[in-house]
């Protein structure tokens, strides 16, 4: 397997998706931190794999101090511990607002000054940030809330479905495993929880606060085509394929076979606007959908008359279709 190949064409292929869902809606996300995100992340996963620091540091073609300070440097700022440059940068600009370029780099004067360039850059072209003015003396206020009102950036009901997703997926989980995965805040994961929880989404066992407690879910169900949930429900489809797609790999599996319990397949459909099978073909997501979903229906009815014995499987199935003109 020509991994090197594999890989290059699935970080291009990455790459696009973060941009398609950094503009989606009409919406621009801030994209400043997703390099360096990515980054620690994949040094994470690295390490728990095995991967010792040192041979991490020889994959990403540095040297070992030179890694460990990229490391620093990516998990927080300089100036404000605990922060990273992006957050810090946001945050000094609320509470001083309006603030001049030159009083920001002078604040930051301990991190990168293109980072920080760099960060001030992102805030004002995702909208979030306000800019008159150009060079040292521009400056600089946050945008008000109230032109964020129609939309649905951190919503409750978009931590919500989150963090159903995670727990239903993962758990049982602890509340500090539920703030990583999610990277939501103790506040947003508390919340959404305590809103789960009531729903009866989730269920929470054992005694005293959140933090000593343990959360399940044993069903996870977004309608179709409901748009609340569409970042839970994108996200669903894209982890199980990553998973499948993983354990294949971590299996050796070099190939398919007929019978195979994990993988996936691809088949292309070409088709005239007259082909006779034309509508059977552009129909095939439509009638996939209704298949499994009978086939669910039928499982959870047997599974309540009659409750699965230990250990349980879980049988995760994602599907998907395009259709565009060539």
């Amino acid at each position: 397997m020509n991994a090197h190949l594999l890989i290059d064409a699935v970080v291009q292929q990455t790459m696009v998706f973060i941009a398609q869902l950094a503009t989606a809606g009409g919406v621009r996300t801030p994209v400043a931190q997703v390099a360096d995100q990515v980054f620690l992340n994949l040094s994470e996963e690295l390490q728990s794999q095995g991967v010792s620091k040192k041979v991490i540091a020889d994959m990403f073609g540095m040297a070992l101090r030179t890694y460990h300070r990229k490391v620093r440097s990516c998990t927080q700022s300089q100036t404000e511990e605990g922060s990273t440059v992006w957050e810090a940068v946001f945050r000094h600009i609320g509470r001083h607002e309006p603030i001049a370029a030159v009083d920001v780099y002078q604040r930051f004067g301990q991190d990168d000054l293109d980072v920080v360039t760099g960060v001030l850059n992102d805030l004002v072209s995702s909208g979030l940030v306000y800019r008159a003015g150009r060079g040292d003396r521009a400056m600089f206020r946050m945008a008000p809330a109230a032109d964020f009102a129609t939309s649905s950036r951190g919503a409750p009901d978009a931590w919500d479905w989150l963090v159903w997703l995670t727990v239903y997926r993962a758990g049982p989980m602890t509340l500090a495993q539920i703030e990583q995965q999610t990277r939501a805040t103790s506040e947003q994961c508390r919340e959404a929880l305590d809103r789960l929880v009531a729903q009866g989404h989730i269920e929470k066992s054992g005694d005293g606060d959140d933090d000593a407690c343990a959360f399940t879910s044993a069903r996870l169900e977004i309608p179709l085509g409901q748009s609340h949930g569409w970042e839970a429900a994108v996200l669903d489809h894209y982890q199980a394929l990553v998973t499948a797609v993983a354990i294949k790999l971590g299996e050796g599996a070099a190939g398919a076979r007929h019978g195979d319990l994990v993988g996936g397949s691809t088949w292309t459909i070409e088709v005239g606007k007259g082909h006779p099978l034309r509508e059977e073909a552009v129909s095939t997501l439509a009638r996939l959908r209704r298949e499994v979903e009978d086939l669910r229906e039928r499982v959870d009815a047997h599974n309540l008359a009659e409750p699965p014995a230990e250990p349980r499987e879980r049988v995760v199935v994602y599907v998907g279709q395009y259709v565009r003109e060539v």
